[in-house]
């Protein structure tokens, strides 16, 4: 995972299967992040993630979460199709928007 600030967004980029491995691997990473910059609107960006399962769904209901106290908002982008139809089946378009 990279991240950037990006017009005073914080953006994620995530790579490859975000699984339970990769979950564990970067959830504090995230959290740390988001608290260290207090972001207005935090943009996770899946273009090189191929695979996604439910505890990568639970990364992001677990962000939306954190960032619902500050009312800040987290925006999913550069959605492939395969993730695309996990998100639709999960809901998580309605509390995070995709850009």
């Amino acid at each position: 995972m990279k991240f950037k600030t990006e017009n005073n967004h914080l953006v994620f980029e995530f790579y490859g299967d975000v699984d339970d491995h990769y979950a564990k691997q970067v959830r504090n990473d995230i959290d740390f992040q988001i608290s260290k910059q207090n972001p207005r609107v935090v943009i996770f960006d899946f273009k090189n993630v191929s695979f996604i399962d439910s505890t990568g769904i639970g990364l992001i209901f677990g962000r939306y979460k954190k960032l619902l106290q500050t009312n800040a908002e987290l925006l999913l982008r550069n959605i492939p199709s395969q993730v695309d139809k996990i998100f639709r089946a999960s809901g998580i378009y309605s509390i995070c928007p995709k850009i």
